[in-house]
């Protein structure tokens, strides 16, 4: 394993702390009370922590050993790492008792961590979580701070069978120096996948179209023109807006579902989630914007055509979401016969019982004149938070690894995440599972008032029953997650967004057509920042005044370009095309 002159020199600092003292803490090298080895555990140095490979580690470890561990917890109100039911439960698995000396949330713990990297002297044996960049994690590794680990990991049960279900994690983690430093997570959100999603009214889909739905942009203007012109609530009022939708909501920019009808993009004007590099897609192994296609130009035509025509609310770039709530509202009488989002707008929906929900029907991408009919399907990231890096100083690295792979167990992942087994959770065959299969396990909702000690029989009260959900590895691949049972699958809003995202796969771009979360650095990093704001920005602007007719789709279209160019993106492109060449080239490709 590759070692630096600091960890030699930390090493030698341990070995006459031992002679003196007799005791260590497992990795770290400070002494102070703030970090380091801080805790003075009795580890000594025991053949029964010498390990080859993290493969031969066996858990529980004949001796106790005591880890120091930084935490940057995104939600402190939730859990406290230090005294927690999950501590204690992976002790008594493992025989390694876990010290969070930094357990700490926000600006604080952003501080406190670039203070922790500017003196070695008090990093803690690993970091659980830091939230650091990928530039962030690669400068560390080339500074000989954190280890890199894809040796090791590669001998490891739980990381392979990961990555063989997420064929893009690996990837995702491998650093543009070709070396991975952090385990990851594995939290597959399958419905955020294909979170642009369309709705349509099926009463009105009964009354214009015998039940059909439309499955070409052509069947779907023809829909919305006889919404428009007939009268479809039958009020005698002109009320009926066929397409809704509004702007910075849950994928509620109903462009992005149409323009993949001619080309595939996923280029929101606003999303609550971010999306990885908005517009740009892969062909043949080369990056392109496809907000400079012919293809794309065509989709703004189509789409001015509805809105100039009224089949498009016009006031879909104006209103919020309030103004878009109202007018989706059909307590009196319904006015919407299609709007897009991650979830329906209707709160029995969310509350999962009956309700006005029960109405409406996921309708598919459909295809436009050439045949093109994709889902817009974003990234999933394993980065995450940078989950599971481990610190140069650190003596044990191999039990860490090991630690690390035996908290991505499925049996691991369920107690860290749910708590104790038959409270938080539990596993099971009975009933239905979000994929509609047979599920493998159950979660329970516990009241705030519950009683650990007395319901629970647990031996005493603790702070916090389990991890915080992105400050923990997480194991929850689609095909694991889809495993959980649902209660009551005709009301669950979890179970119908798992349907309609497995309606929206069948229409899903290969996987090289899409760009990954790629890392930058120095002068990239400063263009593709600066060009998502600038270039992206009047993008979204221009895509505005197409549709709405301040600019011509022919006369203004060749204008468009060359502003585009005159800012740069042709630099733009290929910063993005280095960053996936180097991304492609690390992982073997």
């Amino acid at each position: 394993m590759k070692r630096t002159k600091l960890l030699q020199k930390s090493l030698t600092a341990l070995s006459v702390l031992t002679l003196m003292t007799g005791s260590i803490a497992g990795c770290g090298s400070g002494a102070g009370s703030e970090g380091g080895s801080g805790t003075q555990a009795a580890n000594g140095d025991s053949e029964a922590f010498n390990f080859s490979s993290p493969k031969d580690v066996v858990f529980p470890l004949k001796e106790k050993l005591t880890l120091t561990v930084f935490v940057n917890n995104p939600d402190q109100s939730v859990t406290s790492y230090q005294d927690n039911w999950v501590n204690d439960w992976i002790e008594e698995q493992t025989n390694i008792h876990l010290d969070y000396i930094y357990d700490l949330t926000g600006d604080e713990a952003t501080q406190k961590l670039n203070l922790i990297m500017t003196d070695p002297d008090s990093m803690p044996d690993f970091f659980l979580r830091t939230g650091w960049t990928k530039a962030e994690v690669t400068s560390y590794g080339d500074q000989g701070l954190i280890l890199p680990l894809e040796d090791m990991l590669s001998q490891m049960d739980n990381w392979n069978w990961l990555n063989e279900q997420s064929p893009m994690r690996k990837a995702d983690l491998t650093m543009g120096d070709g070396h991975i430093y952090t385990y990851g997570g594995d939290n597959e959100c399958f419905h955020c996948q294909y979170q642009h999603r369309m709705y349509i009214y099926k009463p009105w889909v009964d009354k214009y179209l015998d039940g059909k739905l439309p499955e070409t942009t052509e069947e779907l203007y023809n829909f919305l023109k006889m919404v428009k012109e007939d009268d479809a609530n039958g009020n005698g009022i002109d009320d009926e807006v066929p397409m809704s939708g509004y702007i910075g909501g849950w994928a509620s920019d109903p462009t992005v579902w149409m323009i993949n009808s001619f080309t595939q993009s996923v280029n929101p004007l606003s999303n609550t989630n971010p999306t990885v590099a908005g517009g740009m897609v892969v062909n043949d192994g080369k990056i392109e914007y496809a907000a400079m296609k012919d293809e794309y130009r065509e989709g703004l035509r189509y789409m001015h055509k509805l809105f100039e025509e009224g089949l498009l609310d016009n006031q879909v770039f104006l209103q919020d979401n309030t103004q878009f709530e109202a007018k989706v509202d059909a307590s009196e009488v319904n006015k919407v016969a299609m709007y897009p989002g991650g979830g329906m707008s209707c709160d029995e929906f969310w509350q999962e019982k009956d309700g006005e929900w029960q109405n409406w029907e996921i309708l598919a991408p459909v295809a436009g004149p050439d045949g093109v009919r994709y889902s817009a399907r974003c990234v999933q990231t394993y980065f995450e938070g940078c989950l599971g890096t481990i610190s140069s100083t650190c003596k044990y690295p191999e039990i860490v690894v090991a630690l690390f792979d035996f908290m991505a167990s499925e049996d691991a992942a369920r107690h860290i995440g749910g708590g104790p087994e038959g409270i938080g959770w539990n596993y099971t065959t009975e009933g239905v599972s979000l994929g509609g299969g047979t599920p493998t396990y159950e979660t329970y909702k516990l009241p705030e008032d519950y009683d650990y000690v007395k319901d629970g029989g647990l031996p005493k009260t603790y702070a916090d029953y389990r991890y915080t959900p992105d400050a923990m590895i997480q194991r929850s691949p689609a095909v694991e997650r889809a495993s959980l049972r649902v209660p009551d699958p005709d009301h669950s809003g979890e179970y119908w967004l798992q349907q309609w995202a497995d309606l929206y796969s069948q229409y899903a771009p290969a996987d090289d057509t899409l760009v990954p979360n790629l890392a930058f650095e120095g002068e990239d990093a400063k263009i593709i920042t600066e060009g998502t704001l600038t270039i992206g920005g009047y993008v979204s602007q221009a895509q505005v005044q197409f549709i709405d007719g301040s600019l011509d789709i022919d006369k203004d279209w060749d204008a468009y370009i060359e502003k585009l160019e005159a800012m740069g993106v042709d630099e733009y492109i290929a910063t993005y095309q280095r960053g996936y060449d180097a991304y492609m080239a690390a992982v073997g490709n």
